[in-house]
């Protein structure tokens, strides 16, 4: 039975995994595996479950039944080889479990010794045990119970380690000379994680040895930058001096690579400058070391490497395989029928038997940053195996006829779209005779829409694939192409009419998709012809709106709905991060999209271009029947005063937000944007924000506190209405506040669908429209004609424009056109 932690919580027997049930009995499970056969007190355990809420009065009784549950499901599994006990023991319970089952258990097993060979000066084999550690991550620890709200210090501590062993497996990497094969995934960290110096000065010295002194200089003043902006320090001595060596080239910051060591880059000696060293430079940051390492086992031979193991089943995919393939060797000769005999390795004294860990295969000199990945947790009942993981070099093997040296890899920075892809039949539908042929159609289909629409896939493993939609410039529509390409491949894979899809597959593919857009490491081989290779944290972002997908939809970050929000419609997905589910087209094509509307259009630009110049307050009503072509309007306004109406302050309403809110949403939105509130702000800093907004108006500072009290009192009412004052008083309440916030900028409020909004909406709207003073402020209605016939909606505006989009019916035309009559 194995316990993997190092992701969403996980129970193997038998090689298949044990169903958990609720949330509770999960996160008491975690909790007990986080302090394995240590006795947790009762009291400790319900702080646990109920971190972030009170604890209701039967709390005790769902901790004890989760407890009886968990017994019948871990304790009482026959097909489990390692007896797991589950005890009572005062004050609480004991979870009592091998270590050597538990993957936390290893990763710190694992992790000690990697760092006691790096202290030894063994770099090489250092990397391949850190990386060993690194791949029984599958994504944060516990992942499930974060995700539902549990917030423990012991998984933040587990993150933080998480990153220094990246640190020291980089460092171990650089003493081997393979700053070409670790520069991407280094510069990830530093944008992820900027104010973690030890991985700046490890990103500097890379650049460097890759002939980029000017970037590894640039890495040192940003950091220095933001240590002085956001906490008042300078960088530590250790990167002072290195920017010091870089900038008079000290010849020790080379490291030439041993001769024939794997993952070294060929043709690269112009770039060694310096003399050969013969051991890795020290860390530039301290880093703990264990009190008693365990010393290191004795390596086989390089000329004689050990024999690799037979797995029982199929590797893990790590989580660092969505943005790189591993390349495995060309001359891999094939597995044996039977389980090789263990190689041993001499006793080495005080040490005891080591966890069960089959032995790396040998690796050919590939710049990749360590070998490929190989599951970590052997079948229940495997023979134990005492032998150390080494990583075996071997003599280059001589180029092909005519392929010469490989090509050394050419990293650029440049926006991008990404489409991460999950298709994959259904198993309950599907023959296991019919799985090959599914799949295979199912990835030619994938593959084909996405280099209909313009993408090139970069990495394609199982029911997986990774697509990239780089920018162009000429054509900024790069996020538009990768919405289109989910769609299509929503459309293709599981409509059943659609002639693109073959009818097995149609019917029985589960679809998820993901579409994330930002700044992304591109690697590609200079004169080579494999795809490239994909880094940054664009990619992470990818791969957690990947994770939090159903087959029901596709998943889009916040930038990617920006840009294609005139085209599709989305629905906002509480949580964080922010994202957003397609829902579908809103409209056609944009190459086959009509002219229809274009002098409206311009007429609105005109009147906002008015409005804003010559701070007069004008409402404008756009009118159709059907919800595509306003939204499309609206969306275009929107677009162009962020554009063009200079500092713009823009925000958009509609019912979907009033569902949301509740009643006196927008009452309480306003405020809150314009006075840059947020959720978690506590009544102090409330109060405190919004005089800081008001304090602009040359006013009193009794009317000052008098604003100031009015508008707390909206953003404390929920399902209640604000304090009833007469209609001029909220008048001037309003007059004063929008007209102190529009120091900062013009105003633009867009509310579509205010036909379907409650009466104190369209009152507020109608009150803010009709404001009186030098007020640069446009206000965009969109609206079915039946808002006309709403009795609260009058006619009493100063300035107003009303367009009509649709041809509207007799009637309506009738009543428009008396609303739009001026008032005698």
């Amino acid at each position: 039975m194995w316990f993997r932690m190092l992701g969403p919580l996980e129970v193997i027997s038998g090689g298949q995994p044990i169903s958990l049930g609720g949330s509770k009995q999960r996160a008491t499970l975690g909790y007990l595996l986080l302090h394995p056969n240590q006795t947790v007190p009762i009291s400790g355990l319900l702080k646990a479950l109920w971190s972030v809420e009170e604890a209701p009065m039967t709390a005790r009784k769902i901790l004890q039944n989760s407890i009886w549950s968990l017994r019948r499901k871990l304790v009482n599994d026959t097909a489990a080889e390692v007896p797991v006990a589950l005890r009572t023991q005062p004050p609480g319970y004991s979870l009592d479990v091998p270590l050597d089952r538990v993957d936390l258990h290893l990763f710190h097993q694992w992790v000690r010794e990697g760092r006691s060979r790096l202290e030894a000066g063994e770099a090489d084999a250092a990397a391949t045990l850190l990386g060993e550690a690194l791949e029984l991550w599958r994504g944060p620890a516990l992942a499930d119970l974060t995700e539902a709200g549990l917030l423990w210090p012991e998984l933040t501590t587990l993150q933080s380690m998480r990153l220094d062993v990246l640190e020291d497996l980089f460092e171990a990497q650089l003493a081997c000379g393979r700053h070409y094969a670790v520069l991407g995934e280094l510069e990830s960290l530093v944008e992820n994680e900027p104010l973690r110096e030890r991985a700046c000065g490890q990103l500097m010295r890379a650049l460097y040895r890759c002939g980029r002194q000017s970037d590894a200089l640039g890495v040192f003043s940003r950091l220095r930058a933001r240590l002085v902006e956001e906490l008042g320090l300078e960088p530590s001595r250790e990167l002072q001096l290195l920017q010091q060596a870089i900038l008079t080239h000290d010849p020790a910051l080379q490291l030439a690579p041993a001769p024939g060591a794997p993952y070294s880059v060929q043709g690269s000696s112009a770039l060694l400058l310096g003399a050969e060293t013969a051991t890795a430079p020290r860390p530039l940051g301290p880093r703990a070391v264990p009190d008693s390492p365990a010393p290191a086992p004795s390596q086989p031979s390089l000329q004689n490497p050990a024999p690799r193991p037979h797995h029982a089943g199929p590797a893990p995919v790590p989580a660092l395989a969505l943005a790189k393939a591993p390349l495995q060797p060309d001359d891999a000769t094939p597995e044996p029928d039977g389980e090789p005999p263990a190689p041993t390795r001499p006793p080495v004294q005080g040490s005891g038997p080591g966890p069960q860990r089959p032995a790396l295969r040998a690796v050919l000199p590939t710049p990749v940053p360590r070998p490929a990945p190989r599951a970590p947790f052997p079948a229940d009942g495997a023979a134990p195996r005492n032998d150390a993981p080494t990583a075996h070099a071997s003599d280059p093997a001589p180029p092909a006829p005519g392929t010469g040296t490989p090509a050394a890899a050419s990293a650029v920075r440049r926006e991008a779209s990404l489409l991460l892809v999950r298709a994959e039949p259904d198993p309950a539908s599907t023959d296991a005779g019919e799985l090959d042929a599914v799949m295979d159609g199912v990835g030619t289909l994938v593959h084909q829409e996405i280099e209909r629409c313009g993408g090139t896939v970069v990495f394609s493993l199982h029911a997986l694939t990774l697509a990239l939609f780089p920018a162009d410039p000429d054509d900024t529509g790069y996020p538009l192409r990768a919405a289109r390409a989910a769609t299509a491949l929503r459309t293709a894979l599981t409509a059943s009419t659609s002639p693109a899809a073959a009818a097995p597959v149609s019917a029985r593919t589960e679809l998820r998709t993901a579409v994330a857009t930002g700044a992304v490491l591109v690697s590609q081989s200079l004169g080579g012809s494999r795809p490239p290779r994909v880094y940054g944290a664009t990619v992470k972002e990818c791969e957690a709106l990947l994770a939090l997908a159903t087959s029901d939809g596709t998943h889009v970050c916040d930038r990617t709905r920006e840009e294609t929000k005139e085209y599709f419609a989305y629905e906002e997905i509480p949580g964080t991060p922010v994202r957003w589910k397609l829902l579908g087209d809103i409209g056609p094509d944009p190459d086959t999209e009509d002219d229809a509307h274009l002098r409206e259009l311009d007429l609105l630009q005109g009147v906002m271009t008015h409005s804003s110049r010559w701070s007069q307050p004008h409402l404008i009503t756009v009118l159709s029947t059907e919800d595509a072509p306003r939204r499309r309007m609206l969306c275009k306004l929107e677009n162009f005063a962020t554009s063009a109406l200079d500092g713009a302050q823009v925000l958009t309403w509609d019912s979907r937000d009033a569902a949301e809110s509740g009643p006196f949403g927008l009452h309480r939105r306003i405020i809150s944007r314009f006075a840059g509130l947020s959720k978690s702000d506590p009544p102090w800093a409330v109060r405190r924000k919004v005089s800081a907004a008001v304090q602009r108006l040359d006013a009193g500072k009794s009317c000052i506190n008098w604003l100031v009290a009015r508008c707390t009192s909206v953003l404390e009412t929920s399902n209640r209405s604000p304090e009833r004052f007469d209609a001029d008083e909220w008048r001037d309440v309003w007059r004063y506040f929008v007209e102190a916030v529009a120091h900062d900028g013009p105003i633009v409020l867009i509310i579509d669908n205010l036909h379907l909004e409650d009466a104190a909406t369209r009152e507020l709207v109608g009150l803010i429209a009709r404001l009186p003073g030098r007020i640069p402020l446009t206000v965009v209605a969109g609206a079915d004609p039946e808002l006309l016939r709403h009795a609260d909606w009058t006619s009493d505006r100063g300035l107003a424009t009303t367009v009509l989009l649709d041809q509207p019916a007799d009637e309506e035309l009738t009543c428009a056109e008396d609303a739009c009559l001026p008032v005698p």
